[in-house]
């Protein structure tokens, strides 16, 4: 292989994307949770609702770069109250505009594709100035904040590294936020942390000479992440009845009544995906299962998912019940 088809290569998988696989996985196993217990809604209605999950989480993240913007105007207009005052104090008379002229902000402000989003999908902070005030008052009285305001000096790295700082020690911690995100849309709340990450990450992207047109990070990887979720979600249902019995076989010792529905449900998607995605190595799919189950279940529900999984797995494979590509070369 020639260098510079490596370096392609390279740049390819390093290339960044909004949502994950993992994200895919726990929306799944959410929406296949609400399906199977209410028992009375269609398939086709909850692959909808699958979907609508999925956009509403892009139109989380174009909210939280808006919501740095509102930050900064939230800033500004205290500035303009100030001086605008009968007998301004000296700081009110000449304020300190690093902060309102932060060259991120500005950059969020004029890009074209967050412009375009936020209009056609009508996100906006309007509503949320106490919001703003709160998240504001923090900042304001953090130490590295204060740093960055009484350093005279002004540059690209310092404005991008404060801007960071706010997505990452600001927001998330900040129990108000959850009350205005689930007032908005149910699907937000679960999101905030993985989104935050997302927005760090296009900001860390961000170059002083982009032009206004740069793109921010696309929803998907490529078309199989794409239709990776609905695939899932379709042979799980596909594959539920068998899966059962399977399941049944390899838990003689168990009380399946007993047994959490979440715990029996990761192993139902931890099989599904097995069997679907020849290209996915077993071991990333275990991975995953076992990570979401130690965050959505009991502190037991890993070990059993993991046992009975490998179990019924290597009998699959010898059965030739299930095939896998070559795992040195496939990632998941």
């Amino acid at each position: 292989m020639s260098l510079n088809i490596f370096i392609l290569l390279l740049q390819q998988i390093q290339k960044s994307f909004m949502i994950s696989r993992r994200l895919l996985r726990i929306k799944v196993l959410k929406i296949l949770f609400a399906h199977i217990k209410s028992g009375n809604q269609s398939q086709l209605a909850t692959e909808k609702e699958l979907a609508f999950s999925i956009n509403k989480t892009y139109d989380l993240y174009h909210y939280i770069l808006l919501l740095i913007i509102d930050i900064a105007s939230y800033a500004q207009n205290r500035i303009d109250i100030g001086m605008q005052k009968y007998l301004p104090t000296p700081e009110e008379k000449n304020p300190n505009t690093k902060f309102v002229n932060n060259s991120i902000i500005k950059l969020l402000r004029q890009n074209k594709a967050l412009q375009n989003y936020a209009e056609q999908e009508k996100l906006n902070w309007d509503d949320s100035v106490e919001l703003l005030k709160k998240i504001f008052c923090n900042i304001s009285n953090s130490d590295y904040y204060k740093e960055y305001m009484q350093n005279e000096k002004h540059s690209f790295s310092e404005d991008k590294q404060l801007i960071c700082k706010i997505l990452e020690y600001e927001i998330e911690d900040l129990d108000y936020i959850y009350t205005l995100l689930e007032e908005k849309n149910i699907y937000w709340i679960d999101d905030l942390g993985f989104v935050l990450s997302m927005a760090i990450k296009t900001i860390k992207t961000f170059k002083a000479n982009q032009d206004d047109y740069s793109e921010l990070l696309p929803l998907y990887k490529d078309e199989n992440d794409e239709k990776f979720a609905i695939r899932l979600f379709r042979r799980v249902l596909a594959d539920y009845s068998k899966t059962e019995i399977v399941i049944d076989e390899y838990t003689k010792n168990w009380d399946l009544e007993r047994l959490a529905f979440m715990d029996t449900l990761i192993l139902q998607m931890t099989l599904a995906e097995v069997r679907e995605f020849p290209e996915i190595p077993v071991n990333i799919s275990m991975d995953e299962y076992l990570e979401i189950a130690k965050y959505f279940s009991s502190p037991t529900s890993s070990a059993f998912v993991n046992g009975v999984a490998d179990k019924i797995i290597n009998k699959e494979i010898k059965e030739k019940n299930i095939v896998k590509y070559d795992e040195n070369l496939q990632k998941g």
